[in-house]
Protein backbone atom coordinates (compact mmCIF):
# COMPACT_ATOMS: atom_id res chain seq x y z
CA UNK A 1 0.00 0.00 0.00
CA UNK A 2 2.86 2.24 0.52
CA UNK A 3 4.33 1.77 -2.67
CA UNK A 4 0.89 2.91 -4.30
CA UNK A 5 0.45 5.72 -1.98
CA UNK A 6 3.56 6.88 -3.02
CA UNK A 7 2.12 8.14 -6.51
CA UNK A 8 -0.98 8.90 -5.84
CA UNK A 9 -1.61 13.27 -6.04
CA UNK A 10 -2.31 13.15 -2.11
CA UNK A 11 0.30 10.59 -0.97
CA UNK A 12 -2.12 8.41 1.01
CA UNK A 13 -4.25 5.97 0.86
CA UNK A 14 -6.81 4.36 2.75
CA UNK A 15 -7.81 1.35 2.42
CA UNK A 16 -11.19 -1.01 3.52
CA UNK A 17 -10.84 -4.70 3.30
CA UNK A 18 -14.75 -6.55 3.25
CA UNK A 19 -14.27 -10.59 2.75
CA UNK A 20 -16.80 -12.29 0.54
CA UNK A 21 -15.41 -15.75 1.89
CA UNK A 22 -17.46 -17.67 4.11
CA UNK A 23 -16.94 -17.44 7.92
CA UNK A 24 -13.61 -18.92 9.12
CA UNK A 25 -11.54 -19.23 12.23
CA UNK A 26 -8.80 -17.29 10.56
CA UNK A 27 -11.25 -13.97 10.47
CA UNK A 28 -12.11 -14.00 13.73
CA UNK A 29 -8.86 -14.27 14.99
CA UNK A 30 -6.44 -11.89 12.80
CA UNK A 31 -9.53 -9.12 12.34
CA UNK A 32 -11.67 -9.47 15.21
CA UNK A 33 -9.39 -8.90 18.00
CA UNK A 34 -8.65 -12.52 18.60
CA UNK A 35 -11.72 -13.51 18.45
CA UNK A 36 -13.38 -10.67 20.35
CA UNK A 37 -14.74 -8.96 18.04
CA UNK A 38 -17.92 -8.13 15.34
CA UNK A 39 -18.56 -8.63 11.99
CA UNK A 40 -21.07 -6.57 10.07
CA UNK A 41 -22.26 -8.01 7.22
CA UNK A 42 -22.92 -5.82 3.98
CA UNK A 43 -25.54 -5.87 1.13
CA UNK A 44 -22.58 -5.65 -1.28
CA UNK A 45 -24.93 -4.04 -4.39
CA UNK A 46 -25.95 -1.13 -1.60
CA UNK A 47 -22.29 -0.70 -0.57
CA UNK A 48 -21.16 -0.55 -4.10
CA UNK A 49 -23.31 2.13 -4.99
CA UNK A 50 -22.81 3.93 -2.17
CA UNK A 51 -19.36 4.14 -2.31
CA UNK A 52 -19.49 4.51 -6.10
CA UNK A 53 -20.57 8.12 -5.64
CA UNK A 54 -17.38 9.25 -3.76
CA UNK A 55 -15.19 9.83 -6.92
CA UNK A 56 -11.61 9.34 -4.90
CA UNK A 57 -13.11 5.49 -3.87
CA UNK A 58 -12.43 2.62 -6.21
CA UNK A 59 -12.93 -0.71 -5.38
CA UNK A 60 -12.87 -4.21 -6.39
CA UNK A 61 -11.89 -7.95 -5.98
CA UNK A 62 -8.23 -8.90 -4.98
CA UNK A 63 -6.79 -10.63 -6.94
CA UNK A 64 -4.43 -13.47 -5.49
CA UNK A 65 -0.67 -13.20 -7.12
CA UNK A 66 1.82 -16.34 -6.86
CA UNK A 67 5.03 -14.45 -5.77
CA UNK A 68 6.98 -15.78 -8.95
CA UNK A 69 4.40 -13.85 -11.27
CA UNK A 70 4.07 -10.61 -8.63
CA UNK A 71 7.06 -8.76 -11.52
CA UNK A 72 4.33 -9.08 -14.09
CA UNK A 73 1.40 -7.80 -11.96
CA UNK A 74 3.47 -4.68 -10.43
CA UNK A 75 3.84 -3.03 -13.36
CA UNK A 76 0.41 -1.88 -13.10
CA UNK A 77 0.14 0.87 -10.97
CA UNK A 78 -3.25 0.56 -10.75
CA UNK A 79 -3.39 -2.75 -9.97
CA UNK A 80 -1.20 -2.34 -6.94
CA UNK A 81 -3.87 -2.10 -4.23
CA UNK A 82 -6.23 -4.51 -5.56
CA UNK A 83 -3.35 -7.94 -5.05
CA UNK A 84 -2.68 -9.70 -2.42
CA UNK A 85 -0.45 -13.23 -1.65
CA UNK A 86 -1.76 -16.05 -2.90
CA UNK A 87 -1.91 -18.04 0.53
CA UNK A 88 -4.75 -15.16 1.25
CA UNK A 89 -7.08 -16.37 -1.47
CA UNK A 90 -9.61 -18.24 0.93
CA UNK A 91 -10.77 -14.93 2.29
CA UNK A 92 -12.06 -13.63 -1.13
CA UNK A 93 -11.30 -9.98 -0.08
CA UNK A 94 -13.48 -7.00 -1.90
CA UNK A 95 -10.99 -4.05 -1.11
CA UNK A 96 -12.58 -0.41 -1.32
CA UNK A 97 -9.51 2.40 -1.90
CA UNK A 98 -9.66 5.65 -0.53
CA UNK A 99 -7.02 7.67 -2.16
CA UNK A 100 -8.01 11.80 -1.63
CA UNK A 101 -6.47 15.15 -2.84
CA UNK A 102 -3.63 16.42 -1.26
CA UNK A 103 -5.47 18.85 0.44
CA UNK A 104 -7.34 16.27 2.56
CA UNK A 105 -4.86 16.38 5.83
CA UNK A 106 -7.36 13.97 8.04
CA UNK A 107 -6.19 10.67 9.67
CA UNK A 108 -9.16 9.08 8.67
CA UNK A 109 -11.22 8.70 5.65
CA UNK A 110 -15.17 8.77 5.84
CA UNK A 111 -16.91 6.77 3.81
CA UNK A 112 -20.50 7.20 2.39
CA UNK A 113 -22.17 4.09 3.81
CA UNK A 114 -25.61 4.03 4.98
CA UNK A 115 -27.40 2.04 7.86
CA UNK A 116 -28.90 0.33 5.02
CA UNK A 117 -26.32 -1.68 3.49
CA UNK A 118 -25.76 -3.75 6.56
CA UNK A 119 -27.64 -6.79 6.91
CA UNK A 120 -26.50 -8.33 9.56
CA UNK A 121 -23.92 -8.25 12.42
CA UNK A 122 -22.12 -11.26 13.94
CA UNK A 123 -20.70 -11.02 16.80
CA UNK A 124 -17.70 -13.55 17.70
CA UNK A 125 -18.66 -16.94 19.95
CA UNK A 126 -15.80 -16.22 22.02
CA UNK A 127 -17.61 -12.79 23.46
CA UNK A 128 -19.48 -13.82 27.22
CA UNK A 129 -23.30 -14.97 26.44
CA UNK A 130 -23.98 -11.68 28.77
CA UNK A 131 -21.60 -9.40 26.72
CA UNK A 132 -23.31 -10.66 23.95
CA UNK A 133 -26.95 -9.82 24.93
CA UNK A 134 -25.85 -6.56 26.20
CA UNK A 135 -24.11 -5.25 22.45
CA UNK A 136 -27.53 -7.06 21.12
CA UNK A 137 -29.69 -4.53 23.68
CA UNK A 138 -27.46 -1.73 22.86
CA UNK A 139 -27.81 -2.34 19.12
CA UNK A 140 -31.74 -2.54 19.12
CA UNK A 141 -31.65 1.25 20.54
CA UNK A 142 -29.94 2.72 17.79
CA UNK A 143 -31.89 4.89 15.34
CA UNK A 144 -33.03 2.77 12.37
CA UNK A 145 -31.12 -0.43 14.12
CA UNK A 146 -34.10 -2.34 15.93
CA UNK A 147 -34.61 -4.62 13.55
CA UNK A 148 -31.07 -5.45 12.48
CA UNK A 149 -30.08 -9.20 13.53
CA UNK A 150 -27.10 -9.80 15.67
CA UNK A 151 -25.92 -12.97 16.09
CA UNK A 152 -23.99 -14.63 18.35
CA UNK A 153 -21.36 -16.66 16.08
CA UNK A 154 -21.23 -20.53 16.79
CA UNK A 155 -18.05 -21.18 14.62
CA UNK A 156 -15.41 -21.08 16.83
CA UNK A 157 -17.90 -22.59 20.21
CA UNK A 158 -20.15 -24.67 18.27
CA UNK A 159 -22.66 -26.81 20.13
CA UNK A 160 -23.98 -29.17 17.66
CA UNK A 161 -20.38 -30.13 17.20
CA UNK A 162 -19.48 -31.26 20.14
CA UNK A 163 -23.06 -32.52 20.55
CA UNK A 164 -22.70 -34.89 17.65
CA UNK A 165 -19.28 -35.98 18.81
CA UNK A 166 -20.62 -36.97 22.26
CA UNK A 167 -23.69 -39.16 20.83
CA UNK A 168 -22.22 -40.56 17.82
CA UNK A 169 -19.94 -43.84 17.95
CA UNK A 170 -16.49 -42.82 17.38
CA UNK A 171 -13.99 -46.07 16.54
CA UNK A 172 -10.89 -46.06 18.26
CA UNK A 173 -9.49 -48.68 15.99
CA UNK A 174 -8.89 -46.11 12.87
CA UNK A 175 -5.43 -45.95 12.03
CA UNK A 176 -3.54 -43.05 10.62
CA UNK A 177 -1.23 -43.80 7.47
CA UNK A 178 -0.07 -40.35 6.91
CA UNK A 179 0.80 -37.05 9.03
CA UNK A 180 1.68 -34.17 7.10
CA UNK A 181 4.59 -32.18 9.25
CA UNK A 182 5.10 -28.54 8.44
CA UNK A 183 8.33 -27.37 8.62
CA UNK A 184 8.97 -23.58 8.74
Amino acid sequence: MAHFAGGTPGGRVFAYCLAEGGETAHHWQVFADRGMGACLVFDKRRLVEAVSADPHIRHREVAYVNWRKLPDVISVQTSLPFIKRQVYRAEREYRLIAAPPLEHAAATYELPIPLSCITSVYVSGEVPKAHFETFKNLVRTLRDCGKLPVRHSGLLQNRRWSDSLRTSSVRHDTQVDQIPIWKG
